[in-house]
């Protein structure tokens, strides 16, 4: 049976079943946003990243490799994540250091960074819009090449 939402001057937000009126009607349909809301806070962020990263461990191709360099440290990784991001999208100095070389060694390419910016780019617009989600989109994408050229860059050093 589907839920109508019934919208007119004197009656707002009223849930209604299989009504049938001249007013204007829209369909609800459950687990839809009608209005997503920008990325303006830290609370946003962790719960970008922990969508994010949820749906990177269910990945058939990204989770394996995940769950094994993380087995045991996903709520310290997440920390450091909410952190990072805070530093680039809220330009908050939250996030000190250089995440490129703990990367060197995980035998990477450019099918994981496509995988992640997928991934990337499905939570944000999934949940989020707006300036700073435009943002999380694009930073997502220029990290994924910087990522790959940084770490072809070390993998030719090492030959």
């Amino acid at each position: 049976m589907d839920i109508l939402y019934l919208q007119n001057k004197y009656l707002t937000n009223i849930v209604v079943e299989n009504l049938i009126h001249s007013m204007e009607i829209v369909k609800f349909e459950p687990n839809s946003q009608i209005m997503k809301n920008d990325i303006t806070s830290l609370k946003d962020i962790q719960f970008l990243v922990d969508q994010f990263y949820d749906a990177v461990q269910k990945d058939p191709f990204l989770g394996p490799i995940f769950n094994a360099r993380l087995a045991g440290r996903w709520e310290m990784h997440h920390r450091k994540l909410y952190r990072f991001w805070h530093t680039v999208l809220l330009r908050r100095p939250d996030y000190f250091g250089d995440p490129v070389p703990m990367h060197f060694d995980m035998n990477i390419d450019q099918r994981h960074f496509d995988g992640w910016l997928e991934i990337w780019t499905r939570t944000v617009d999934d949940n989020f819009e707006g300036m700073i989600a435009e943002r999380a989109k694009f930073r997502g994408k220029t990290m994924s090449m910087a990522f790959m050229s940084k770490i072809k860059k070390a993998a030719a050093h090492k030959q």
